[in-house]
């Protein structure tokens, strides 16, 4: 096999970003931190059938995600880096499918362009810098959607036992979506091509192949509906299936628009004054099966959360690797005289200041905030982005090559990224409860919680911290104790302070969060 420069300098660029820094930052965001937390108790209690977290059970998600955290576990320690590290290779891994794909069913410059979306869009790294299943759940739906495509074209009895696999795989990691966004684009594709007929639905196999899916998935469904007595399929079908969709869960709701902006400015952040035009393109060129594929595979998954009353910025992430196609192609395509059309320059210019005042936009906004004042410094760090903003003013005003413009953007945003997990956010990072409370306790004393706790304190203690609802509770368990620590929120510290012998320790806000964490003590 000959080697590939350019994808090995993808691959290095992708490993990179993917994981930078990844030791050195805090689990502590609270889907991370509880997510981390239940995969360390199946990796160190063997119970690799009924997820806990803290002590009660967790029906959040099925399984397969922490059973990669647990090899991470198992490889690097229970830790920051062996808890992402698997999510990480797998955005890696991502990257390298987008592709191979590109190379394949378009050319080897739509697929240098397409990655490298990938590789300079902060939110998909930042998703892939998380211990959490959204890591897993992009790979194999990717892998997936590339699968059937390829089960289509080339008729491949390897791409049919891939594309029913990795929906098995994405089955044990959200549930019933694998199959949704993946078949309703096989569905639309074949319809709008005028293909759904009987012939080509038995070509691929898709009653056999779902019980290929069902085979990977359904052992454990079983394992633990028995183990729960159905208490565990109930909560994680109704409440985190159903009810996501139905009514919006934890004050995550918003507008229909609320998800195209979560992808189209949050998520192509980077390429933003050409991700419409690349739809637009796809949209144009629609006979060509594989844009029209991509795009229906992208809209699916757009239009799917956006109809969702639960939104949440995470959830439209598996149509990046999409979207990065249809820019790819785009960009390999794109004109000469790309700055003659007013649209594209009202879009690219806007885009320029955008980048001009981003540093000083946000160093007005943390300057603003009375609790995060003292890192309004932080948008210094974003001065490339300015340079970016002139450059693209340059380039724009001389119409010269839009393409040397893209690069720059591309240059720009992979510093960026870089200096954000290396230098930008360790430092919001340090703000964190736990980093700050901690260090203000005896780890080895008896620690309880009354009515909420930050999850981040159970992963970071790495033990069960058992939690109260009434004060009489906290009462009986002091007593139980000759020292420890009660760890809460500062809502209730009148309350906690009728308690005698209980005192105030300290408390620290949550980054970027309304709620402040409580410590008080009993004892020596």
């Amino acid at each position: 096999m000959k080697f590939d420069r350019t994808l090995a300098i993808i691959l290095t660029l992708a490993i990179a970003v993917g994981f930078a820094h990844i030791g050195g930052l805090d689990i502590y965001a609270l889907d991370e931190a509880k997510n981390a937390e239940a995969a360390r108790y199946m990796f160190e209690s063997g119970d690799y059938v009924v997820p806990y977290y803290n002590g009660e059970l967790r029906t959040d998600k099925p399984p397969l995600h922490y059973y990669f955290m647990s090899l991470g576990y198992q490889l690097f320690g229970v830790n920051p880096f062996g808890a992402r590290f698997m999510s990480s290779l797998f955005g890696v891994l991502t990257i390298l499918l987008v592709y191979l794909f590109a190379q394949t069913y378009f050319n080897k410059k739509t697929a240098v362009y397409a990655s490298l979306v990938l590789i300079s869009s902060l939110h998909f790294n930042l998703q892939m810098h998380m211990s959490v299943p959204d890591p897993y759940l992009i790979f194999f739906l990717t892998w997936a959607f590339f699968s059937f495509y390829h089960a289509y074209q080339k008729d491949s009895w390897l791409a049919k036992f891939s594309f029913y696999f990795a929906i098995g795989c994405g089955l044990l990691l959200k549930g019933p979506i694998a199959v949704g966004l993946t078949g309703l684009t096989a569905l639309i594709f074949l319809l709008l091509k005028r293909e759904f007929r009987w012939s080509t639905i038995w070509r691929l196999q898709p009653f056999g192949g779902l019980l290929l899916s069902l085979a990977i998935a359904l052992p454990w469904y079983y394992a633990v509906d028995s183990a729960t007595g159905g208490i565990w399929t109930e909560e994680f079908f109704f409440k985190h299936n159903f009810s996501r969709y139905s009514d919006a869960m934890e004050g995550h709701h918003g507008i229909f628009l609320l998800t195209f902006g979560y992808v189209f400015v949050l998520g192509m952040l980077s390429f933003l004054p050409y991700v419409f035009q690349s739809f637009a393109y796809a949209f144009r060129n629609k006979e060509q099966d594989t844009l029209l594929y991509v795009m229906v595979g992208a809209l699916v998954i757009i239009i799917f959360f956006a109809s969702s009353s639960t939104k949440l910025p995470n959830y439209t992430v598996p149509s990046y690797p999409l979207i990065s196609l249809l820019l790819g192609a785009y960009i390999a395509n794109i004109k000469a005289d790309w700055y003659r059309n007013k649209w594209n320059l009202i879009g690219y210019y806007f885009y320029a200041l955008l980048m001009l005042i981003f540093p000083l936009g946000l160093y007005l906004a943390l300057a603003a905030d009375p609790n995060l004042v003292h890192l309004k410094s932080l948008g210094f760090y974003f001065i490339p982005l300015s340079f970016l903003g002139l450059y693209l003013f340059y380039q724009g005003l001389k119409g010269r090559s839009i393409l040397a413009a893209i690069q720059a953007s591309i240059i720009a945003w992979v510093s960026i990224i870089l200096l954000f997990f290396y230098l930008i956010f360790p430092q919001v990072d340090a703000e964190n409860p736990t980093r700050k409370l901690i260090p203000l306790m005896d780890t080895d004393s008896q620690v309880i919680s009354y009515k909420r706790l930050n999850a981040a304190f159970v992963f970071e203690l790495q033990r069960e911290i058992p939690k109260y609802e009434e004060l009489a509770d906290i009462e009986e368990a002091m007593k139980q104790s000759s020292k420890g620590y009660v760890i809460s929120r500062k809502v209730y510290l009148e309350e906690l302070e009728q308690i005698p012998g209980l005192n105030y320790v300290g408390e620290a806000r949550d980054t970027f969060e309304n709620p402040t964490s409580l410590l008080m003590s009993w004892g020596d």
